[in-house]
């Protein structure tokens, strides 16, 4: 071997573990998680955007002007912004643009904010969840699940793929998720709940006014204070509980059973078509239903008390009880 040939071989192996010392410290760099612990004093009614992208995010309101992050950064962070223009304040976990690896782990943060707020966020894998706050409150998911409880004012709660899980809502709301499952509690106030492809889960709700937007699903439900209730539901069986406090209900389905309850008689005009393939079981009342000349299809009309709001279901393909 020539002194070239030697040289040439030193220079390569030296190359080579350059190298491998420069990617393996790459490597453990890019999966540190870092810790973190900031604060910041901000003026009432603050306006807050947040953008984390992946992990958890806890969000609590307190009685204080002050504004406190705690918690580990994504293992993938370029830097944390934490930063106040007027009453602006952006908080982000910075992330590259594009960005691959089997560790998911991302964020780990608990965020105390002022009750009252602006607030904005969203994330793209990432859970949320948020309690104790007030004001106009806007959450938008990727992938993930959103859990709120406490919270008041104008309630935008969105995830793409998740599932929407809330308690103690109040104010107007608007809840939506395009695969997942939605369960709300002891809601108030007037809602709105949009689903593609989930079930629809609400106990002790007491809006006053509600709209229900499902393709694929069941919906259940005790809306014992509703007096407005709209529901289009494409595929899926509807069971809700109404009171006598109902003034104006319109269902429109297209396959899938119907059934509703009265806790008390309501005062209500019932306007009821049953579509082709379904039957009309009205158990308030002695009408019965009447059927169509040359066709499977029944139809209902009748009173209830003074009479003073109307209900109509219009289904194809499905099934109605009354009770």
């Amino acid at each position: 071997m020539n002194n070239q040939t030697s040289q040439f071989i030193s220079r390569l192996i030296i190359g080579r573990s350059l190298l491998f010392t420069t990617t393996l410290i790459t490597s453990t760099m890019a999966f540190a998680a870092q810790s973190i612990e900031k604060e910041m004093t901000v003026n009432a009614k603050p306006q807050i955007e947040l953008k984390v992208q992946r992990g958890k995010v806890e969000l609590v309101g307190w009685d204080k002007d002050l504004i406190t992050v705690s918690g580990q950064l994504d293992e993938l962070s370029e830097g944390f912004i934490f930063e106040q223009k007027g009453n602006q304040i952006t908080i982000e976990d910075k992330l590259p643009k594009s960005y691959r690896g089997n560790n998911e782990d991302g964020s780990n943060l608990v965020i105390k904010l002022p009750i009252k707020l602006m607030l904005e966020a969203e994330g793209v894998s990432a859970d949320y969840k948020v309690e104790n706050l007030s004001g106009q409150i806007d959450l938008a998911l990727v992938s993930g699940n959103l859990k709120a409880e406490q919270m008041d004012g104008d309630i935008k709660l969105h995830t793409v793929s998740g599932n929407i899980e809330s308690d103690k809502l109040n104010g107007k709301l608007e809840l939506e998720t395009v695969s997942g499952d939605i369960k709300d509690k002891s809601s108030a106030g007037k809602a709105q709940y949009r689903l593609v492809s989930g079930e629809l889960e609400s106990k002790d709700n007491q809006v006053t006014k509600l709209s229900i937007d499902q393709v694929s699903g069941d919906i259940e439900g005790n809306f014992s204070a509703v007096e407005k209730i709209k529901i289009v539901s494409v595929s899926g069986d509807i069971d809700i509980s109404l009171s006598a406090k109902v003034t104006k209900a319109s269902f429109d389905t297209v396959s899938g059973d119907v059934e509703v309850k009265f806790t008390q008689m309501p005062n209500l005009t019932f306007e009821i078509d049953g579509g082709p393939g379904g039957d009309i079981n009205n158990e308030l009342t002695d009408d019965k239903p009447l059927e169509a000349k040359y066709s499977a299809r029944e139809s209902i009309q009748f009173t209830t008390g003074d009479a003073t709001g109307k209900f109509s279901v219009n289904t194809i393909s499905g099934n109605i009880e009354l009770k």
